[in-house]
């Protein structure tokens, strides 16, 4: 009981925390009682305005939350945050109104009763659980009596601290209540018949075999037996206008300021690791330097050949115990290791290059250069320059053949037999693997594993060059107002680029998510140019083109892509025809097979057993198939069905019976799974309502960027 008492100042701060970033979405912006006092208006919603202060205090609590989660945010991460948060007070605004006009209200004793009962609220009861797993009951009501004895204030200036925390407590203990009820409200109505759940046990679990024609546009019906008129065309397209609908969208142009490391972050980063090399070769202990200077500390562990690479490995492995090798600079950036201890490995290891000769053409000929090439490279040669020449192997060619080190197992047999045999130094080949012919130089063998404690140093650009990229940026769009966009592109060097973005969707094509650029678009006249935006690692400004509203692509634009679809419907409409003439004929007791001494083109299939929502092999999820399947009797033909493949005349061969004592034990998971869809689909589309409905401004862009 005493560590629980001790702990519980810690339990219930990290308690707070994650209670103060909820009640922040929960309440809105009337928890300060400062609603409608700020002058500086972010946003506004059903006329209630929304602060600069009030959202920036918001989103500081929201994101130093994550901060402590997960560490420093990005840019990227930031610019989420913010919106998550407008988001939540947005969708909070509009649900109060909702409540205030359906008159729900929780009363104190409610609240009492909720937090005093036997069945308090789970997220404060589990703060007093003993090790057993048992609820203190005790300690609870002394929690209740006196809060301020487990709850106290970090900066230590307000003793009733843990009072006023489980007043706010309480306040959003009311508000999850409204919500509660107004959930129930309008759930009231939601509910789920017998047929529902019968139907869908019967679309699981009932099994159907079918016998079907398939009446195939391509291979009954010639393009030319059919005339395509442009009133055909037209018809196509205003039947199917639904294809050609266009959202409103926006045409920009834009350029981009990369945010890269420059030449004096290069400098400062060498210094870096030279000042750590020094230290470390003057006595210091490399773990500890490693923990202060790497930006992934590294102890050491024993690496084999292949595990390091480049000219990183080749250091280390070149070096003895106790030495410490650096600076190295890689993509990584500037590294420095010391090696610690080394033994012997159970495998053997090779460097090698080789220089390969493709067979694919005349495998004599290609035989015969490899041989000469070989006795030059034999001959004393300069291998590397060989292998830049005529080895046909795009990855190590450049590198002058180098495939670095490896172990058994990593190539193919044959190249791997001939380089574990060489002696360092020879050359041997060619030799014939599934490649084609490969003429191989052993450089080194080794099966030593060393103790390396390495470090990393990434080069990355400072605060110092960001802000100068950001305000290059900021010059870029002050000047391009004033001139040219592409003018002033051009005379920096930039590239001008061209994206198109649609309202209410932030992917802008080339650069990333913002959903504040496309806000910014849909706001502006063409010619307008932006401030920066940050995305991912670029600050990019943009110009706005063109403006497309909603509405259908022009008819003309369309027509030709449209000839070759109305072409199949008029082609689908035939061969619908030449089914319905089939059936016709069809007495009652035929078979379906009898089609095909009709129309011998016509074969007719049988298809596995399947689920009348499920996909038919064959054949895949048809939904005008399964449906007219599914609602024939057995044995019976249906009339003929239209599909996209053309027209099928299907016959129901059998279907099994209803699993009573498998439907029985279902039947109650079937109805809540379809209770919980039929109220997850009715709350999602009455809160888009409410929102759709809801006058909403947002104000963000003039406050953040």
């Amino acid at each position: 009981m005493t560590r629980m008492r001790d702990s519980m100042p810690i339990i219930l701060f990290g308690l707070l925390i994650a209670f103060l970033i909820t009640i922040v979405f929960e309440w809105g912006m009337d928890y300060m009682g400062m609603s409608g006092t700020r002058s500086m208006a972010i946003g506004e919603v059903n006329g209630k305005k929304i602060s600069y202060e009030e959202f920036s205090e918001i989103l500081k609590n929201y994101t130093d939350n994550q901060r402590s989660q997960t560490g420093e945010l990005d840019d990227n991460a930031l610019q989420q945050s913010q919106d998550q948060v407008w988001n939540s007070i947005v969708q909070q605004h509009v649900l109060d109104a909702a409540t205030k006009r359906l008159g729900i209200t929780v009363s104190d004793q409610e609240i009492i009763d909720w937090v005093r009962g036997d069945s308090p609220p789970d997220d404060l009861k589990q703060n007093f659980v003993d090790s057993t797993g048992q609820f203190r009951k005790d300690l609870y009501d002394q929690f209740l009596a006196n809060p301020n004895q487990f709850i106290r204030d970090p900066e230590g200036r307000d003793d009733n601290f843990g009072t006023k925390w489980l007043a706010d407590y309480e306040k959003n203990l009311r508000q999850r209540r409204v919500q509660e009820k107004l959930q129930s409200l309008m759930l009231a109505s939601v509910h789920v018949t017998p047929g529902e759940v019968m139907s869908r046990f019967v679309d699981q679990n009932q099994r159907l075999e079918a016998a079907y024609a398939l009446f195939d546009p391509n291979i009954l019906v010639k393009d030319t037996d059919v005339e395509v008129k442009d009133e055909d065309i037209r018809d196509y397209y205003n039947k199917n206008l639904e294809q050609y609908k266009v959202t409103a969208s926006r045409g920009l142009k834009y350029v981009q300021f990369t945010e890269s490391a420059s030449s004096a972050d290069s400098a400062a980063r060498k210094n870096d690791i030279d000042d750590l090399i020094q230290k470390a070769r003057s006595g210091s202990d490399f773990t500890e330097l490693a923990s202060t200077y790497s930006a992934t500390p590294d102890s050491g562990a024993f690496y084999k050949h292949g595990e390091l690479g480049g000219d990183y490995e080749t250091a280390v492995f070149a070096a003895t115990v106790g030495d410490v090798v650096g600076p190295i600079l890689d993509a990584q950036g500037y590294r420095a290791a010391k090696i610690l201890a080394e033994k012997k490995g159970s495998a053997d290891y090779v460097r090698a290059s080789h220089i390969l000769f493709s067979d694919d053409g005349d495998t004599n000929q290609t035989k015969a250069m490899a041989q000469r090439v070989a006795r030059e490279a034999k001959e004393g040669k300069d291998f590397a320059a060989l292998a830049t020449q005529y080895s046909k192997d795009p990855g190590s060619a450049a590198k002058g053949g180098d495939l670095g080190w490896f172990g058994k197992g990593r190539m193919v047999k044959p190249f791997e037999d001939a380089s574990f045999s060489a002696r360092p130094g020879q050359v041997v080949g060619p030799i014939r693997s599934s490649f084609g012919w490969h003429i191989i130089k052993v450089h080194a063998r080794d099966n030593r594993e060393l103790k390396v404690a390495g470090v990393v140093i990434p080069i990355e650009p400072s605060s110092q060059t960001r802000n100068d990229i950001i305000e290059r940026a900021r010059d870029f769009a002050y000047n391009a107002r004033q001139s040219e966009f592409a003018k002033e592109a051009q005379s920096l060097g930039l590239d001008v680029k061209e994206c198109e973005v649609q309202e209410n969707n932030g992917f802008i094509p080339g650069l990333g998510m913002n959903e504040r650029v496309p806000r910014w678009a849909f706001k502006q006249s063409v010619g307008d140019v932006s401030e920066p935006y940050t995305i991912q690692k670029n600050h990019a400004v943009f110009l706005l083109l063109q403006v497309k509203d909603e509405g259908a692509k022009p008819f003309d634009e369309v027509k030709e892509s449209i000839k070759p679809l109305a072409l199949r419907e008029k082609k689908i409409d035939r061969v619908m025809a030449m089914a319905a003439e089939a059936k016709a004929k069809l007495t009652q007791g035929d078979s379906l097979t009898k089609i095909m001494s009709l129309v011998p083109s016509v074969a007719v299939q049988r298809t596995p057993s399947f689920t009348p929502n499920g996909s038919i092999p064959g054949i895949g999820r048809d939904l005008a198939f399964l449906g007219t399947v599914s609602g024939l009797n057995v044995k019976a033909i249906s009339p003929p069905v239209r599909s996209q493949r053309g027209a099928y005349v299907i016959q129901l061969l059998s279907r099994s019976a209803i699993d009573s004592v498998a439907f029985a034990s279902q039947k109650s998971a079937l109805e809540n799974q379809i209770l919980q869809e039929k109220k997850n689909r009715f709350l999602g589309e009455w809160f888009e309502k409410l929102r759709a409905d809801a006058d909403i401004t947002d104000n963000r862009d003039n406050f953040f960027r």
